[in-house]
């Protein structure tokens, strides 16, 4: 039996000698590849761990043994993420999409990538390829979102996102852009209903500390104080307070009435940062309200 000019075995030879996969090809058929599939899962698993230098490490040997292996490349840019090294990072994933030409995945991380790194128009451009690759990513339209944000555009930043969570409605990720969104449009009673919705894919007990402060921000603009201190009080509960967390807390307890409360909360703000600006602001404000009735609860 003829197969033309090489015999299946022998094609399969050719490709095991061209490089580390064969086009169209799934499984592994190379000593390469097998070689930097095996160093990526170790270099993961101590990732996963939190060894950090082990971990690069492994998944720098994973990339220089299969170049072309592009979720090798894709975790050693995320260890060099995450130790800081932006640029490298970048750089190696920038490396993948050349070879990645397919992968929206890849694309949508770069984008988030070149966004906090403040490369916005790199941000735009890798999107839009995203998008280009995968019209029905929800990822895609997410990082789109993400894009407009940042570019002072929140109305068609909205838009993206809602596109996203239409095509997955469970992402907390972008529930959470789209009731932030809201409240930047001054639209409290909206991302009040989103976050409501987004803190039902928690545990009771289990939402995040930002959702409960955000929905105690929510019913303070709406002018429900005693839910927005109900809110924020478990946002503080939840753990590690910052300044700017007690003092929103001890505004929406002075806004409910309970002065004495709010200037607690104020002085708790005002003992991690002495010279935080709007504790030292509200205590004043809750001072001048309390002098008609000869009170001062602040001295």
């Amino acid at each position: 039996m003829r197969f033309g000019l090489f015999s299946p075995i022998v094609v399969v030879l050719l490709v095991l000698h061209a490089g580390c996969r064969f086009p169209g090809w799934d499984a592994p058929i190379s000593q390469s590849l097998v070689d930097s599939r095996k160093l990526s899962r170790q270099g993961v698993a101590a990732m996963e761990q939190g060894q950090q230098p082990q971990a690069e490490a492994l998944l720098a040997k994973a990339v220089h043994a299969c170049p072309t292996d592009i979720e090798a490349r894709r975790n050693y840019a995320e260890t060099l993420w995450q130790r800081g090294a932006r640029k490298e990072a970048i750089a190696q994933m920038e490396l993948g999409v050349k070879i990645a030409k397919d992968d929206a995945a890849f694309r949508v991380r770069l984008a988030e990538m070149y966004l906090a790194a403040d490369r916005r128009e790199q941000a735009a451009e890798c999107a839009r390829q995203a998008l280009d690759l995968d019209p029905k990513s929800a990822p895609s339209w997410a990082i789109h979102g993400g894009v407009l944000k940042a570019a002072g555009q929140p109305q068609q930043a909205l838009a993206a996102y809602l596109h996203a969570l239409g095509l997955d409605p469970q992402d907390r990720k972008t529930m959470l852009e789209v009731a932030e969104l809201y409240r930047e449009l001054n639209q409290p009673d909206r991302a009040l209903q989103s976050l409501q919705t987004l803190a039902e894919n928690y545990q009771p007990g289990e939402e995040p500390q930002n959702v409960l402060y955000l929905t105690g921000a929510a019913y303070q603009a709406l002018g429900r104080h005693e839910e927005a201190v109900e809110k924020m009080k478990l946002a503080v509960e939840r753990g590690n307070p910052n300044s700017d967390l007690l003092c929103r807390l001890a505004e929406a307890e002075h806004l409910a009435g309970r002065s004495r409360e709010a200037a607690a909360t104020a002085a708790q703000a005002l003992a991690l940062q002495p010279r935080h600006q709007p504790s030292l602001d509200l205590l004043q404000r809750i001072d001048v309200a309390q002098q008609p009735q000869g009170e001062r609860v602040w001295k």
